[in-house]
């Protein structure tokens, strides 16, 4: 009886464990993506607020001292936007990679699956042919029992012709 293959199980499993961990380091890569986007529409929400108040202030009451400050953390938030938006780039990038690399990985995982596949379609294939063999095997002999039988039968009975002649 052929042995059960099992040669591939163990790479299946660490290429399974690798995708897996390119899985998990995607999604941490798309959630800093997202955490910094956060963080951008947060700046432009404050740098338009600045922009209102200090629009509110030069109408109510215009303090030139005043007005410069909002206008100078404004140019500050804007540049931290501009920052923020090549970090989000940056990591939109990152996150682009480590895709990359999971679809290779799940692409190393099914080719190993359709190896395993195939060795254990071959494998079952060897045991049918096996089963096969041994089932036939049992009908020959059957077979031949059965005849060995009827031969034996038909020379142990008593000839009538002669049992009827004294």
């Amino acid at each position: 009886m052929p042995r059960r293959p099992v040669q591939y199980d163990t790479l299946l499993r660490i290429r399974q464990l690798q995708e897996d961990l390119h899985a998990q380091s995607l999604a941490a890569s798309r959630r800093e993506v997202r955490r910094a986007q956060q963080q951008r529409a947060e700046l432009m929400e404050e740098r338009h607020d600045v922009l209102d108040t200090a629009g509110r202030r030069a109408r109510e009451n215009p303090v030139a001292g005043e007005l410069r400050a909002y206008y100078q953390y404004e140019r500050r938030l804007a540049r931290l936007t501009d920052e923020k938006d090549a970090e989000v780039a940056q990591l939109g990038e990152v996150a682009e990679h480590k895709r990359g690399e999971l679809e290779q990985a799940m692409k190393q995982r099914r080719i190993v699956e359709r190896l395993r596949e195939r060795r254990i379609e071959a494998y079952e294939a060897e045991v049918r042919r096996e089963e096969q063999k041994a089932s036939d095997e049992t009908a020959t002999t059957a077979a031949a029992r059965s005849r060995s039988a009827v031969r034996s039968g038909a020379s142990r009975k008593p000839n009538r012709s002669s049992a009827a002649r004294p």
